[in-house]
């Protein structure tokens, strides 16, 4: 068992107990309170991406953390200055295959070409849209976590604050804690999701 399986079950034995301990009620307003923070999460993810885009330094230095040519020059460094329409199906599927790049970065590349996604901003060159994609998508997922973290913590004081002047929710049945497990397991789940979200982000920015 590696440190991932540990961690993972670490992560749903704690919301596994939280459910046992709160019970079914307080579970599912967790869970909603998650929910709601993953949605409000997406639809922030242009505003606040945008506000990092805008920002030259900021954008910048993830641009150079995230480095995205690099993955071309492990096939060929001339390729990184070859035009997109330069580029056939059969090289691009070649650099792809060598880099071993994280999902979904990949894909997300290989899409931004065929649709010359930044053909607007003036990116012609095929390390240039490894570059500006790896970044975008870094951003994203980067936006995303950021906002479900302040919307969850806020969530999270509202909960606390019902639960706190309700004095605490009643048992609902002798399963209440048998059911409030199964849904932190559910939890445990959703937050897991959100975890990994990082793992493309930690995977390009830092060294293998």
């Amino acid at each position: 068992m590696n440190f991932i399986d540990i961690a993972i079950l670490l992560v749903l034995g704690i919301t596994i107990l939280g459910g046992l301990y709160r019970g079914f009620v307080s579970t599912v307003y967790n869970i909603g309170a998650t929910i709601v923070s993953l949605v409000v999460g997406g639809i922030c993810i242009p505003i606040v991406s945008g506000l990092v885009k805008g920002s030259a330094d900021l954008f910048n230095m993830l641009l150079y953390y995230t480095e995205g040519s690099e993955y071309v020059a492990i096939t060929d460094v001339e390729l990184t200055r070859a035009p997109i329409s330069g580029v056939s199906a059969e090289q691009l599927r070649t650099v792809l295959q060598n880099a071993d790049m994280p999902l979904p970065m990949d894909r997300c590349v290989t899409k931004n070409i065929v649709s010359e996604a930044f053909r607007d901003s003036g990116v012609t060159t095929l390390g240039d849209y490894f570059n500006q994609t790896i970044v975008c998508v870094v951003i994203n997922i980067l936006a995303l976590l950021a906002v479900f973290v302040i919307v969850r913590i806020l969530l999270g004081f509202v909960v606390r604050g019902i639960e706190y002047g309700r004095g605490g929710f009643p048992m609902l049945t002798r399963a209440d804690g048998v059911i409030g497990a199964g849904l932190g397991l559910i939890h445990g789940v959703l937050l897991l999701f959100v975890i990994f979200l990082l793992v493309p982000v930690a995977l390009t920015v830092l060294p293998k």
